[in-house]
């Protein structure tokens, strides 16, 4: 007996050293090439093609590999997998006939005999993006106009020019056509060279398009002018004392700023057919608002969640109308509509990662549209948190711009 287990414990050592020396190789071994690709198919794209294909009969293969040029004669290679029958060509900027071979790789690495295919690439994303790029005079600094139809995933570089040439400032990052515009900032209101030239994720960089122009003077608006004009008819008030002058004594935190109630209704203003939740302050004088940011109440579980507001409207007047707000079709301007808060991860509810909580507590922040006329009244319009409702909570809200007319001149003897 005890024989018999001293041979079943052998048996099993030398299975384990036979596991452990066992090679890895493919499963069909051997030095016969696959067959070639046929029915071959060119889409041509911006900036590349989709090449369709049908693969041979082979029961070992591993990949199809499409090898092109890059417009610095580099060479660059395109891959597969046997479960799809195309291949996408990207990053090619010259819009011309170019070579596309295509081979098929098998798991013992034979290849195939070569199939060429010519492509004719569209204007490609980067230079669609940089023909449609612009720069304007902004609220301290400049603003950036593009239309990124492709979606290309790129850095817009901004540059100064001094005595000797070109010096880089700074960069807006676009992933996809989402915007339509970055505004750079941190510029005196004099005149200056500015110029941008764009780099994508395949290294096509552009030449530098040029630009003079004089930033607009741009300051915070003074939050010691602020004051709560009251409830406007419509206006949901504070819950539990989380009252309108919170949101600009300069604390941001979990514990502080407006709210208004969960279980209330909201109220229909009219142009709007459904209930929200909305406030109203008073800047105290009439500005040129150029950009606002809000920061959400902070910390989990309230981060991204709650009555952070996810969805709204802003509103601006420079006097409060007759009505005393029961409409904003008379009197009053839209500032923005639809404006979303964007988490960065897109992970839900309750799943926060620290780009998320890092967003959270720098705030969010809007700029206007450069033609939108000065304002004294603000009005928010809570269309949507993170819980799918209208009720709100915002830890702090500033606003930056042009005063053109200050509190004392706004009195009447």
């Amino acid at each position: 007996m005890i024989q018999s287990k001293s041979l079943s414990v052998l048996l099993c050592i030398l299975i384990i050293f036979s596991c452990a020396e066992e090679s890895h190789g493919p499963l069909i071994a051997d030095d016969v090439a696959p067959g070639i690709v046929t029915g071959v198919v060119v889409e041509n794209l911006p900036g590349g093609a989709k090449i369709t294909f049908e693969l041979p009969n082979d029961k070992d293969i591993l990949m199809m590999e499409a090898t092109f040029k890059r417009e610095d004669g580099s060479a660059a290679t395109s891959r597969t997998s046997p479960y799809h029958n195309f291949v996408i060509i990207e990053g090619l900027r010259i819009q011309s006939t170019q070579d596309v071979e295509l081979v098929v790789v098998d798991r013992s690495d034979n290849r195939s005999e070569v199939v060429n295919v010519s492509i004719n690439p569209l204007e490609s994303p980067i230079d669609q993006l940089f023909r449609s790029a612009e720069l304007v005079a902004d609220f301290g600094g400049v603003r950036l106009n593009y239309l990124n139809e492709f979606d290309a995933r790129a850095e817009v570089l901004l540059y100064t020019k001094n005595d000797e040439g070109w010096e880089y400032n700074q960069s807006a990052f676009i992933t996809d056509g989402q915007f339509t515009f970055h505004t750079y900032r941190t510029f005196d209101p004099t005149e200056t060279d500015f110029g941008i030239s764009i780099i994508d994720r395949f290294n096509n960089i552009t030449e530098v398009k040029e630009f003079t122009l004089t930033p607009l003077f741009e300051e915070e608006i003074s939050k010691n002018t602020w004051a709560d004009p009251g409830l406007l008819t419509g206006d949901e008030g504070p819950a539990f004392g989380w009252v309108k002058p919170r949101l600009w004594d300069d604390v941001i935190s979990d514990g502080n700023g407006h709210l208004t109630s969960k279980a209330a209704d909201g109220f229909i203003v009219p142009p709007y057919t459904s209930e929200f939740h909305m406030f109203t302050l008073d800047l105290g004088i009439v500005a040129k608002l150029s950009r606002f940011k809000f920061w959400q109440r902070q910390r989990s579980p309230w981060i991204w969640a709650n009555g952070n507001p996810r969805v709204f409207d802003l509103w601006g007047a420079i006097e409060v109308p007759k009505d005393n707000g029961a409409s904003m079709e008379v009197g009053w301007v839209k500032l923005f509509e639809d404006e979303e808060v964007i988490k960065p991860s897109g992970e839900p509810i309750g799943t926060n990662t620290a780009e998320d909580i890092a967003l959270a507590r720098k705030g969010h922040e809007f700029s206007l549209p450069l033609d939108a006329p000065p304002v004294r009244y603000i009005r928010f319009v809570q269309k949507s948190n993170w819980l799918g409702s209208q009720f709100v909570h915002i830890s702090e809200m500033s606003f930056w711009g042009q005063i053109q007319q200050k509190q004392d001149s706004l009195l009447t003897p």
